[in-house]
This record gives structure tokens, C-alpha cells and sequence, in this order.
């Protein structure tokens, strides 16, 4: 299984305080973010970008697929490229990667880098987010 939980918040240049200017690029990077989006969602996982008070604009991204998803990595890569300003996190469980299967992994978005780190929360998946299977005998 593929199970990935992320979010970002995306920032765009101050732009001198110049509040018109600002409302315009925020538009323009929820525009670029929502086509972005696009070419990830499947309709099977769940992605969105919203914006509330104070400027704040969040991409949220989360699903569970039977194989690992690239496109979802590829998205926040897309953020961290594009729209360099903002940060966030994607937490990943791919029981299907090769000496990782019983761990998350945590891609970091932070001033214009995307990097995948260890996971010091929910790691080791089993015994922390799963128990342990009383019937499997290789300790």
C-alpha cells in the first residue's frame, strides 16, 4: 500500500506591500496550483487547495493506493520548483519500497527544496501504527 498525507502552505513574494499586487499573485499561484493539482487527482485520492483569512493558502493532498503514486511527489516537487516561498510536509508509507516497507518517510518542502528524511513519529509502522502480528515468529 501507498498511504501519503501532506500539506503546504503556499507563500508568494511580499511584493513590496503593495496589497493589490499581492491579492494578484496569490490568484495567479492558486490558478498555477489548482492546474498543477490537476494533473495529479486521479478522482481516487483526495487534493485540494484552499484560502482562507489572512492570505493563508493550503495544499492538501492525501490518499491510499495500492502502489506508490508519483504524480503526489511530483506535485509537491512542482510547489517547491514553482513557488519557492512555501513549506510544508508529505508523509509517505510505501510498503512496496525496497528497505522501507515498515516505515514512514517525510519529504520536506522548504524554501525551494523537496527532500525525503527519516520519520521520527510514526515509525516504525509496526509496532507504532499497526500491532504486531502475534502469528509472525521472526523476531
Amino acid at each position: 500500500m501507498f498511504d501519503f498525507h501532506g500539506w503546504a502552505t503556499v507563500r508568494v513574494p511580499d511584493a513590496d506591500f503593495d496589497v493589490a499586487r499581492r491579492r494578484d499573485l496569490e490568484a495567479m499561484a492558486v490558478s498555477r496550483l489548482q492546474d498543477a493539482i490537476k494533473r495529479a487527482d486521479d478522482k481516487f485520492s483526495m487534493f485540494g487547495v484552499r484560502q482562507t483569512g489572512n492570505e493563508l493558502i493550503v495544499l492538501y493532498a492525501h490518499g491510499l493506493r495500492n502502489h506508490r503514486y508519483r504524480p503526489v511527489i511530483e506535485l509537491f516537487r512542482w510547489v517547491a520548483t514553482e513557488l519557492p516561498d512555501s513549506y510544508g510536509l508529505l508523509y509517505v508509507h510505501d510498503d512496496e519500497a525496497e528497505g522501507q516497507r515498515n516505515e514512514f518517510r517525510v519529504w520536506r518542502l522548504a524554501r525551494g527544496t523537496f527532500e525525503e528524511l527519516p520519520d521520527p513519529f510514526l515509525s516504525p509502522y509496526i509496532p507504532t501504527v499497526e500491532p504486531p502480528d502475534p502469528l509472525d515468529d521472526t523476531d
